[in-house]
């Protein structure tokens, strides 16, 4: 084994001292490429993309009871009476935030909850009316 290394290792250093020296003598030619602009996104189309969606839906507590509702922007939908949760104080709301629920109201007595069931199905109807206005576009 030590003989057949002595053979094929000066082989190898001298493939590459001829590789290297043939990189030396050649000069790479100079290739300047511009982006093209319409490749690129432009900073305001990501600052769109990156925006969070405006339509919040909310379950609050009133002395009534419980209602459910939509906030779109300035706009807000009409509310729909629903059971309380047992938890839920006068003054207090449940807004969905991502994949789980907040309530809030009293500093004290924030914190993640888990979504009541008419707000999860508010969500779900209005999400897929806004994907059924998205499809007739």
């Amino acid at each position: 084994m030590l003989v057949r290394r002595a053979v094929v290792a000066p082989r190898f250093a001298m493939a590459f001292v001829v590789l290297a020296a043939s990189c030396e003598d050649s000069a790479a030619p100079e290739v300047h490429v511009a982006p093209a602009p319409s490749a690129a996104p432009s900073t305001s189309a990501r600052a769109v993309a990156a925006r969070r969606p405006t339509l919040q839906h909310y379950l609050a507590r009133t002395d009534d009871g419980c209602e459910v509702y939509s906030v779109d922007g300035t706009e807000v939908s009409p509310a729909v009476l629903t059971p309380c949760p047992q938890d839920l104080e006068v003054g207090e709301i449940i807004r969905v935030t991502g994949k789980t629920c907040m309530r809030e109201g009293r500093q004290e007595r924030r914190r993640p909850v888990v979504c009541p069931s008419p707000l999860v199905d508010r969500g779900r109807r209005d999400d897929a009316g806004d994907a059924g206005a998205d499809a007739g576009r």
